[in-house]
């Protein structure tokens, strides 16, 4: 293919989806049998422009779930929705609601529902976002989340190895992310190899 029709598809794909474009390019640059996407220029993270920082982290979040498998007895609940919570100060405002509207995820409607603090409920949610101004609490909601097929995810420094699945972070002026397999493993995910060798790290790894 040439160089032009392949600037094409790509024009082509970044006009269909204002957010989670250059997240989708993120992943795109190792699996472009998958995504139909032509790889942009930064194969292991995106660049925080043009969009904001949480605009930017938001579509992480949504492209994460693609490329992660819940345990089957959770996916087939398609008359259910599928709850991505944000736990504590919510950073993201509108953003995260624009990225998943009118988006599916095994037949199931994703949802986004936000509490003050953990409880029981938030524990219910397919994937949980943990804010920062959560830090203080992070061992007692780990606690809480054993045994749950959640996927965490937190920009809180050492995340990842707390007992955090997904840790987001800044290096320099791109977004890249840590992913902690054991942790993954323990609540019963399964992260795609693909996604895994786009990490900066990945522990746990046997």
């Amino acid at each position: 293919m040439v160089k032009s029709e392949k600037r094409a598809r790509c024009s082509k794909m970044l006009r269909r989806r204002r957010f989670g474009w250059i997240a989708g390019a993120l992943i795109a640059c190792a699996i472009t049998t998958l995504v139909n996407l032509v790889p942009l220029a930064h194969s292991r993270a995106a660049q925080v422009s043009p969009a904001t920082e949480y605009e930017l982290k938001a579509a992480f979040l949504f492209n994460f779930i693609k490329f992660t498998e819940w345990p089957d007895d959770d996916s087939n609940k398609t008359a259910e929705p599928f709850v991505i919570s944000v736990v504590g100060k919510d950073p993201f405002g509108a953003a995260l609601d624009k990225v998943v509207e009118g988006e599916t995820i095994h037949n199931r409607k994703i949802v986004v529902r936000r509490f003050a603090r953990m409880d029981d409920l938030a524990a219910t949610s397919q994937l949980l976002f943990i804010s920062a101004s959560e830090e203080r609490n992070l061992a007692a909601i780990v606690k809480l989340l054993e045994g749950q097929a959640v996927l965490t995810i937190s920009e809180i420094t050492s995340f990842s190895e707390r007992g955090g699945v997904i840790e987001l972070k800044k290096d320099g002026s791109r977004i890249v992310f840590e992913v902690n397999v054991s942790a993954a493993k323990r609540a019963g995910l399964s992260m795609n190899a693909q996604l895994l060798k786009l990490a900066k790290a990945v522990r746990g790894r046997s």
